[in-house]
Parts: C-alpha cells; sequence; structure tokens
C-alpha cells in the first residue's frame, strides 16, 4: 500500500515541462464537436504525462477527433487518434478510441480519452 501511495506521488510530481505537449484537432467545427475538443484540451491540463500544446511548443503529438461527434439523443458516438508526426508529411497512430459518452459527462469522457492517450504513450 505505502508502495502504491510512493508511486502515485512521483507521478503526481512530474514537472510540466517534462510532460508531453499535445495538441487537440478535430475535422470538423459543429457545435458538439468544438465542446469535445475544448474538454479534451482542459483535461491535458491535468494529465501527468501530457500538456496542451502552447505556440512555442516543436510539433509532438495530436488528438486528433475523427469526423463529427454524432449526436444520438442525450448521448454522443466520437472517435479520436492520438497520433505522432512521421517522415515525410506522414503519421504515425499510437491509439485509436471511440465510443459513446452522455454530453452532461462530456468533461469525464474527455478524462477517460486523455488517460487511454497518456497509457499509450512511450517515454
Amino acid at each position: 500500500m505505502m508502495l502504491a501511495l510512493l508511486l502515485l506521488a512521483a507521478n503526481a510530481s512530474v514537472p510540466a515541462a517534462e510532460r508531453r505537449p499535445v495538441d487537440v484537432r478535430s475535422t470538423s467545427d459543429d457545435a458538439l464537436t468544438q465542446r469535445l475538443s475544448d474538454a479534451l484540451t482542459r483535461s491535458l491540463g491535468s494529465a501527468k504525462r501530457l500538456r496542451p500544446a502552447e505556440g512555442d511548443d516543436k510539433t509532438g503529438l495530436s488528438l486528433v477527433i475523427l469526423g463529427s461527434v454524432t449526436p444520438k439523443g442525450d448521448r454522443f458516438d466520437y472517435m479520436v487518434d492520438l497520433v505522432k508526426p512521421g517522415d515525410n508529411l506522414s503519421s504515425q497512430r499510437l491509439a485509436s478510441m471511440s465510443g459513446t459518452c452522455r454530453e452532461e459527462q462530456i468533461a469525464r469522457c474527455a478524462a477517460d480519452i486523455v488517460s487511454k492517450a497518456e497509457r499509450k504513450v512511450k517515454d
């Protein structure tokens, strides 16, 4: 139990400079997709190993919302890829995440997506 607490404390104290910058992109500009994009950016702010990209950051990882977020009543379907830029204008997909989320729980849904992305990122 004590070891688990020490590991948790060590992860929580990662300086912002060591967290990997991630930009959030989308291939659509509808309101619900924009809300998910904003929620993902906010969730990156509290992530342990990732952070929102800023103006001076080199091109790094991207969370890409594919297509429009599809509303279905009080829920919506989403598809998000975690990509890393490659050579010759190609990208390497590190993870692909999809699911269904309730609109009123969009922040929780975004936090889950960021958590999955963090597990896929290797040092």
